[in-house]
């Protein structure tokens, strides 16, 4: 569907990833249809379903949790404090464990208690993970182990087996209506519209901090492009939902600040726009992601970026994609290494030797 621009013109593989998601969520979607669907079968009957994840992977599970809502509890949890202080799981419950590679300590910690408290566990995981996290009861597999440290491709193709598992929950994984069929041409219009997102860096990438918000599923999205930020980067930046912007941080902004709002068309009682109107009185500009057709936004003054009209399930995955396309591009414009977590700063690389991940 869709092919990496040249190595000379983007030497980075957090580019390739992004540029290859159209073909890596449709491999998902076909290769792991049938196993998302016996495990749904499963987690049907379950009590309570915990989602867990650390770094870009909590975000992933903020996410899950949200969108697994056919008629089940959902719980995000943090891998470092499931394995501190663990919810009173049972063999009644499950426990969805994410991992881009299924190295991390925190992720095969999570794993093992859960395996310990009878829990029914899943691990949402590389093609190629490591051992430990192979001891779920099921694996769902996205993508090979990624060379960027930015992990792009693995946060949207495990939203993908999320959003499988809760259509499978329901009953509508073989629905043809329930828009799987139609979505990875969509990231790929996406994609095609990455000139548009190129400009809103030319225009502010030498700002002094940058804010972001969004609301439900979209919170995590504000989470993970500011982390995002400043794993490829080093920029000040900050994720917020959009309500609690409001209530203390928005003091924060000014003129010198760019607002990021993640706003779909959902039920957020118009606070992305009250947050852009605001902003508008500050001199602080706006950049919103949206499918809205009502011009509420742009009237507020927000440049704004169209997202696709796809179903709620699938809509942290589509906002999520200009959002990588523009932290790539802030790095390049900044003069930074978008691949290496920071680990080409000397001090940095010194920091690292007195922790482990």
């Amino acid at each position: 569907m869709t092919t990496p621009a040249p190595r000379d013109q983007h030497p980075y593989f957090m580019y390739d990833a992004i540029a290859a998601q159209p073909d890596a969520i449709h491999a998902v979607i076909t290769t792991q249809k049938e196993l998302c669907a016996e495990v749904a079968e499963v987690l049907a009957q379950k009590r309570r379903i915990y989602v867990v994840g650390i770094g870009t992977s909590w975000h992933a599970a903020l996410v899950g949790a949200s969108i697994l809502d056919a008629g089940h509890e959902a719980f995000p949890c943090n891998s470092f404090e499931f394995c501190v202080s663990p919810p009173r799981v049972t063999a009644d419950d499950a426990v969805i464990v994410i991992s881009h590679r299924g190295t991390k300590r925190s992720s095969y910690d999570a794993l093992d208690v859960a395996n310990g408290l009878g829990a029914y566990t899943v691990a949402i995981t590389s093609t190629d993970p490591g051992p430990r996290i192979q001891a779920a009861d099921a694996g769902i597999r996205t993508v090979e182990q990624e060379k960027s440290a930015a992990f792009t491709i693995s946060y949207t193709t495990a939203l993908t087996a999320l959003a499988m598992l809760n259509l499978g929950i329901a009953g509508y994984l073989d629905d043809s209506t329930n828009g799987l069929g139609a979505f990875p041409q969509q990231v790929a219009d996406i994609l095609a519209d990455e000139d548009a997102v190129r400009q809103v860096v030319a225009g502010h990438h030498a700002r002094r901090r940058f804010i972001s918000a969004g609301w439900g599923a979209s919170r995590a999205n504000a989470y993970e492009v500011a982390l995002k930020i400043k794993e490829t980067s080093r920029a000040d930046c900050e994720g917020f939902q959009t309500e609690q912007l409001l209530h203390g941080p928005f003091c924060s902004l000014d003129s010198d600040c760019l607002l990021t709002l993640i706003a779909p068309d959902a039920e957020d009682r118009g606070r992305s726009v009250d947050l852009a109107l605001a902003a508008r009185e500050l001199g602080a500009p706006v950049w919103a992601l949206t499918n809205r057709a009502d011009g509420n936004l742009e009237n507020a003054g927000a440049l704004t970026f169209p997202l696709p009209n796809c179903p709620e399930h699938l809509m942290p995955i589509a906002s999520v994609v200009p959002l990588q396309l523009f932290t790539y591009h802030l790095a390049l414009a900044r003069g930074t290494h978008p691949d290496l977590f920071q680990q080409d700063d000397p001090l940095q690389a010194a920091a690292r030797t007195h922790y482990d991940l």
